[in-house]
């Protein structure tokens, strides 16, 4: 009956539900164990992050940005798309959610670039 409803409610109800559905059970804040800045240095020379963990909060916020400037929604994506099971951080096959940058590196493996890192 539930998914019924939210079929019916229209594209806009959707898009929002998408963005709430991330909002609330992939909350950034309870992903993030360890918040502290990490420099990501190597020799003095800056690296690339392999995988989310290494981002620091600034790398965080400057692909938040990117994502807002190209009109792409919280997971890299066109706005339009929507999601079996309302996210693509899990994987109903395997039982197993990814962190949510990490699908952004997955799908973007340039970002960095993009962003000025």
């Amino acid at each position: 009956m539930l998914i019924f409803i939210i079929l019916v409610s229209g594209c806009a109800r959707l898009k929002w539900l998408d963005q709430r559905a991330g909002e609330i059970f992939f909350n950034e804040a309870s992903l993030n164990i360890n918040e502290t800045v990490k420099e990501n240095k190597v020799g003095g020379f800056s690296v690339a992050p392999s995988s989310a963990g290494d981002l620091t909060v600034e790398q965080k916020e400057k692909i938040e940005k990117w994502l807002t400037d190209n009109s792409l929604n919280r997971y890299g994506d066109a706005m339009d798309i929507f999601y079996a099971g309302g996210t693509p951080l899990f994987d109903e096959a395997t039982g197993k959610s990814i962190e949510r940058f990490e699908y952004i590196l997955k799908n973007h493996p340039d970002i960095l670039e993009k962003i000025g890192e």
